[in-house]
C-alpha cells in the first residue's frame, strides 16, 4: 500500500495536471480502506467508485490539454496560410 501511494504521489509530480485526481484517488481509496476496515466486499466497491472517478477526472484533464493543442494548431495553420498568401 505505501509503495502505490508513493508510485501515485511520483507520478503527480511527472504530471502536474493529473496530480489533483491522483492525490484524490489516493485520499478515497484511504478513506475506503478505513470505512470497510471489516467487510473486503464493501471496500471493493467503494475502490471501484474511486477508480470510475479518478477515469473521468483524468478523462476531463486530457480532454481540456486536447482542446488546448488544438487551438494552437488552428492558430498556427492560419498563420502558415496568411504568410503562404503574402505577395
Amino acid at each position: 500500500m505505501r509503495i502505490s501511494v508513493l508510485l501515485l504521489l511520483g507520478l503527480s509530480v511527472v504530471s502536474p495536471a493529473w496530480a489533483d485526481c491522483s492525490l484524490n484517488h489516493t485520499a478515497c481509496d484511504n478513506v475506503c480502506a478505513v470505512k470497510h476496515l471489516t467487510d473486503d466486499a464493501a471496500e471493493a466497491g467503494c475502490k471501484s467508485r474511486c477508480v470510475a472517478e479518478r477515469t473521468a477526472c483524468e478523462a476531463k484533464q486530457g480532454a481540456k490539454a486536447a482542446a488546448k493543442a488544438t487551438e494552437g494548431a488552428v492558430e498556427s495553420v492560419k498563420s502558415f496560410i496568411n504568410g503562404l498568401s503574402d505577395k
